[in-house]
């Protein structure tokens, strides 16, 4: 079956949307540009990994601080 140019679908929720829109209107996630087979890219999520990179350096400084220091 033929990709329509002029859709694609959220990886979330598999709705078909616009081409054009950035945001899901069924599962209100962000939603990237269309990959070969018409399933929308899921965009990087920075928040995430920049929490988790925080997270682990605070529990490793941590880990320093109460047991390693003197």
């Amino acid at each position: 079956m033929a990709w329509d140019e002029r859709t694609k679908k959220c990886p979330y929720c598999s709705v078909t949307l616009g081409v054009d829109e950035q945001k899901c209107f069924s599962c209100k996630r962000k939603v990237g540009k269309p990959n070969k087979h018409g399933i929308a890219e899921k965009p990087f999520d920075w928040m995430g990994y920049s929490m988790t990179i925080i997270g682990t350096v605070a529990f490793i400084y941590f880990i320093w601080w109460a047991f390693l220091s003197k």
